[in-house]
């Protein structure tokens, strides 16, 4: 990512300093101070005969190796509405928010996982993968993995594998 060189208040340039127990850009004309927000992405792990429903992906990050249906929250967004949004982007299925897995991030990493458990609402029938985000849909047990696009994928099953622990909806 791009380090912010200019102040977007008063076109002055940025110098590193350190504020707030961190480096961050800052503005010694106007005091203007760049906090770098994380980024959140709603994960949703689709349940289904006692295993859960992954894509290979056809984009990057991770292209060609398999991880949950996920993506980036908008700002403004719910992040229920990004998780059923993305689910329905990436395998055009229908689905309901059963529980809440687990919150996962970790240091130097601007990424926040928040992962939902689903099952699906509507006809599984429907589930057709959507190529610009994903070339195969496919659902795998804890024993049969493929590949997998990302490194909390693992952590992820393995929580998943002890899902009596899980925060219930509604």
């Amino acid at each position: 990512m791009a380090e912010m060189k200019f102040c977007p208040n008063c076109g002055n340039p940025l110098a590193m300093l350190e504020k707030f127990g961190a480096v961050r850009a800052t503005c010694a004309n106007c005091g203007f101070i760049h906090f770098a927000d994380p980024k959140v992405v709603a994960v949703v792990l689709i349940e289904h005969d006692d295993k859960l429903l992954l894509g290979k992906r056809s984009i990057n990050p991770g292209m060609g190796y398999w991880s949950f249906p996920s993506g980036y929250v908008n700002r403004g967004e719910k992040v229920e509405e990004a998780a059923l949004r993305e689910v329905k982007e990436e395998t055009n299925l229908d689905v309901r928010l059963t529980g809440l897995l687990g919150v996962y991030s970790d240091n130097d990493n601007p990424i926040i996982l928040i992962v939902y458990r689903a099952e699906v609402s509507g006809d599984i029938n429907q589930m057709q993968p959507q190529p610009e985000e994903v070339s195969e849909l496919a659902f795998f047990s804890l024993t049969n993995l493929p590949e997998l696009a990302f490194p909390f994928d693992h952590s992820i099953f393995n929580h998943w594998a002890n899902r009596d622990r899980q925060i219930r909806l509604g």
